[in-house]
């Protein structure tokens, strides 16, 4: 079995070597960059199993990077940084983040997050195997190109986005509680605040609405949401 490749977008020096030899002694392949041009580009070609992205890198943003991942590479992205307050984990998980760790951490925190990622991508997968199209309607959840298609148009999701419509599209009908979804959809994350089901919840009411899909993200004032044909 090939083994999970990590790629590394990280400036500093001593945290990049720490993170690089954590995860190699953990058994993953690992690429380590400083810059996010560069990070940008071994994404496209290395095609990593997770990015570890650092958000004040020295060319470009780690959000912007963040959002450039997360529109073109199925891969999970763990935001890193030095910044601890609610707004601006909220931020970078709105952008497409799937989690994120704040400076100083250990390598055992570093190493479960990744597993998790890798357990919630091998469940998935397994699930859905010989799977891939989920009808909603007259829409469609596309697996393999992670788009969702409805009337001959279409509209590309993230990684995160599509698991999360799938989630919802596979009960809908039915109130999903925002730990419900926490757990199927972050695999109940450490530190990932319930408000950012709300956020993603929200970029998805404005890609149903680009195709047009016969589907509506119903809420439930402090319990969860529910997806209904219209």
């Amino acid at each position: 079995m090939a083994l999970a490749r990590m790629l590394v977008i990280e400036d500093d020096e001593d945290v990049a070597r720490l993170e690089q030899t954590v995860l190699e002694r953990a058994g993953y392949e690992v690429k380590v960059t400083a810059s996010g041009a560069e990070g940008l580009e071994l994404a496209d070609t290395y095609k990593p199993d997770v990015v570890v992205l650092d958000v004040g890198l020295p060319d470009i943003s780690g959000l912007d990077v963040c959002t450039s991942l997360s529109n073109s590479n199925n891969c999970f992205i763990l935001m890193v940084s030095g910044h601890s307050r609610e707004q601006d984990i909220l931020l970078g998980l709105g952008l497409g983040a799937d989690d994120y760790i704040t400076k100083p951490f250990s390598g055992n925190e570093l190493v479960a997050r990744i597993a998790s990622f890798l357990r919630r991508r091998e469940k998935f997968t397994t699930k859905k195997e010989g799977n891939n199209l989920l009808a909603l309607g007259s829409a469609q959840l596309d697996r393999d190109f992670h788009t969702l298609l409805n009337d001959g148009t279409n509209v590309s999701l993230t990684a995160l986005e599509f698991r999360l419509l799938w989630f919802l599209g596979e009960a809908e009908g039915r109130l999903l509680t925002r730990a419900q979804i926490l757990e199927h959809v972050w695999n109940d994350t450490s530190g990932v605040p319930t408000r950012v089901v709300d956020v993603h919840v929200a970029a998805l009411r404005k890609k149903l609405l680009e195709v047009d899909a016969p589907l509506e993200i119903s809420s439930v004032r402090g319990i969860g949401y529910r997806l209904d044909k219209r």
